[in-house]
């Protein structure tokens, strides 16, 4: 026979509302009593029902993970990753992940979610600059984190460094007797686009020399310039492609490829981002790894602690590998 809050209730002589406090760990009841309850339910392998944990602790066991609706395929191995992190670490805290799009675009689903309090708490998987998402959330009364630095002080935030690593790419470039470079970017919108920017601009600082201003292109991900700019930056002398992600990295080395342009015997080629999109290129592509399924975890980790009250603050993962690679050979 199953067993319910009010059986044990009974076969404890207790209230229904004090065996509901001892599971839940919360209200004023004796620590005596507390351990009579736990006891007895860990001897009978109760488990309460996701309903009984929800009007226990007064929580709806459900995290929320924004996931830009714009989400281009070729990003989707570094989200489905996250993802993973995400899912995987919020099961061992017994809870789920309700996957809501939005973006600068619209934010009606994660509005409802937390209007309806659907979710006890929101993972916010890309950071954009002058966010509807991160500012709706400012007004909430929700415990939030953002993936990615928003440059902003009072929001709760785990980030790779990717200046940091960015530096540290390009300055293994110049050591290898690369010193004239093109950098191919992303959106000016994303945040990570200006960490990843300052990286280059910086390791070519920490070297004695000064990126050429002139081949650095953003907001490439959808431009139908792509082919001319990487015909541009060989004809001013380039002799190696950088680029910002993985996405990015493969549309060049299929424009490349398309010309009849070889790497690395006519053009070098890196990216700041590593993963399974450039696992079979030809030739391996030098790039930057991070862990983002490690990235999500921690974001589940912040948002545990915070909503058993204590206090947090922003983290910085720091533990990349740089990758080189035949393209830069």
């Amino acid at each position: 026979m199953g067993h319910t809050l009010d059986s044990i209730a009974k076969e404890l002589g207790l209230s229904k509302t004090t065996v509901s406090r001892a599971i839940s760990g919360k209200g004023r009841i004796s620590e005596e009593t507390r351990k009579k309850v736990n006891e007895y339910i860990k001897e009978i392998n109760y488990r309460p029902s996701a309903v009984a944990r929800s009007l226990a602790a007064n929580r709806t066991f459900n995290v929320g993970l924004v996931v830009p609706q714009d989400s281009a395929l070729g990003e989707m191995p570094y989200f489905q990753t996250l993802m993973t992190g995400v899912c995987d670490r919020a099961m061992e805290y017994e809870y789920d992940v309700l996957i809501i799009l939005a973006d600068n675009d619209g934010i009606a689903a994660l509005r409802h979610a937390v209007s309806n309090k659907k979710i006890d708490a929101v993972v916010v998987s890309r950071c954009e600059r002058d966010s509807k998402v991160i500012n709706f959330l400012k007004e909430s009364d929700i415990p939030y984190i953002v993936v990615g630095n928003p440059m902003d002080e009072d929001v709760p935030y785990v980030d790779h460094d990717n200046e940091g690593a960015a530096t540290k790419m390009i300055e293994n470039l110049i050591d290898t007797g690369i010193t004239r470079m093109a950098l191919i970017g992303g959106g000016e919108n994303i945040n990570v686009t200006h960490s990843r920017l300052a990286g280059y601009r910086k390791g070519f600082l920490n070297k004695g020399l000064k990126a050429d201003e002139s081949l650095i292109f953003l907001n490439m991900h959808k431009s139908a310039r792509m082919d001319s700019v990487l015909k541009e930056s060989i004809s001013e002398g380039a002799e190696c492609i950088v680029c910002m992600d993985d996405m990015l990295c493969n549309s060049v080395l299929n424009c490349l490829h398309n010309d009849g342009i070889s790497v690395p015997e006519d053009i070098k080629l890196c990216s700041f981002y590593d993963s399974n999109l450039l696992s079979t290129s030809k030739p391996s592509i030098t790039s930057l790894y991070f862990d983002a399924k490690k990235l999500g975890a921690q974001c589940i980790e912040i948002l545990m602690r915070n909503l058993d009250g204590e206090s947090v603050t922003n983290e910085i993962l720091t533990d990349y590998n740089i990758q080189m690679r035949d393209s830069t050979v």
